[in-house]
């Protein structure tokens, strides 16, 4: 299985594979590995009908074939792309017949295959998926482009800053994946927001604060903090800011439960002798690892007993909001009132 690293490398060398297969958690990422491929495998020549081929997931096998095995025309290479294909999803008789195929490929056709959008990895693919991803390991080029999080994505996104002619610091790396968590998508559309408005300087935490709109998730994570630091103020200031966005009153108590959850579990895995990221591993955050970071730092002055305590009261106002007609904007003030006092009780007993 290749790297980025090591498939830059080998696409730099000119030494290019029959086969090539891009798959794993960040769509974004595989779609960059995809175009890196078949733009160097073409020799920056223009894609057209003649030497550059789409085949979609319901594509058949028999016109993949006969594709394989055309002679490029004004080109070196003849290169297929096929997209989404569930491999365990074909019949055996079709998946024996497009291994077939790859086996018998001519030394002037590449084939990628890609997954863009279809939910597949290494742990989760089925027998004829590990067959395929097998023999193009051992026969061209695989690779899985899995979640980044902590401090690589962070590193990853000096050099987004970089690439785009900024510098930023891993520290203003780490507030913009708070504001705007780990989605690649979203993070490089902020890049290009934030590399164009920093214009050759150096990316700031003020420049966050100025451009970057915080997700929802962040926003009331940022109330949970309020909450159990007993700011009071700023979380009813919070919680104005949220409706005014036209966040409803169940999701603000759904997200606010998550947080105590996350907490909850925080605490009793620090009791256990657990590391952050054994605790991230062990209850499957992957793409939400940030929130632990932030939240083992705000927990510290609260009991255990007053995270039970707080998830029994969300629990009730949650199930109270979905049941009833009440007003949600006072139900949640009420509530984080509520929270707030719990919070400040240091009995343990």
């Amino acid at each position: 299985m290749f790297t980025e690293s090591e498939l830059k490398k080998h696409l730099n060398s000119g030494h290019f594979k029959n086969l090539y297969l891009c798959f794993g958690e960040e769509k974004m990422l595989v779609k960059r590995s995809v175009e890196l491929i078949e733009k160097k495998v073409s020799g920056e020549e223009a894609l057209n009908e003649f030497n550059y081929h789409i085949f979609g997931a319901d594509s058949d096998i028999g016109e993949i074939s006969v594709t394989a095995d055309i002679i490029p025309f004004m080109s070196e290479r003849n290169i297929l792309r096929i997209n989404d294909m569930d491999i365990d999803k074909l019949k055996k008789s079709d998946f024996d017949a497009l291994m077939t195929i790859l086996k018998k490929l001519p030394d002037t056709t590449v084939v990628i295959f890609a997954m863009p959008t279809l939910e597949l990895t290494s742990k989760t693919a089925k027998s004829q998926f590990k067959k395929l991803m097998s023999f193009i390991d051992k026969n061209g080029v695989c690779i899985e482009l899995t979640h980044r999080s902590g401090l690589a994505l962070e590193r990853d996104l000096c050099k987004w800053a970089k690439a785009g002619g900024c510098t930023m610091s891993e520290l203003t790396a780490h507030k913009l994946i708070q504001y705007a968590g780990e989605d690649l998508n979203r993070l490089n559309g902020e890049m290009k927001k934030l590399t164009a408005y920093a214009d050759g300087a150096e990316i700031t935490p003020e420049m966050i604060e100025l451009l970057v709109s915080k997700s929802t998730e962040a926003s009331v994570y940022d109330l949970f903090g309020y909450i159990v630091a007993g700011n009071t103020d700023k979380a009813i200031n919070a919680i104005s800011v949220l409706f005014y966005q036209q966040v409803s009153g169940v999701y603000i108590c759904t997200v606010l439960s998550g947080a105590y959850l996350d907490a909850y579990r925080v605490r009793i895995g620090i009791e256990a002798g657990k590391s952050t990221g054994e605790i991230g591993e062990d209850f499957g955050y992957k793409n939400r690892s940030w929130v632990l970071g932030k939240i083992i730092k705000q927990i510290r002055p609260v009991t255990t007993k007053a995270l039970r305590r707080s998830l029994d009261e969300l629990i009730d106002v949650q199930a109270r909001l979905v049941t009833e007609t009440a007003d949600e904007r006072i139900e949640i003030e009420r509530l984080v009132c509520k929270l707030a006092l719990i919070a400040e009780d240091r009995r343990d007993d």
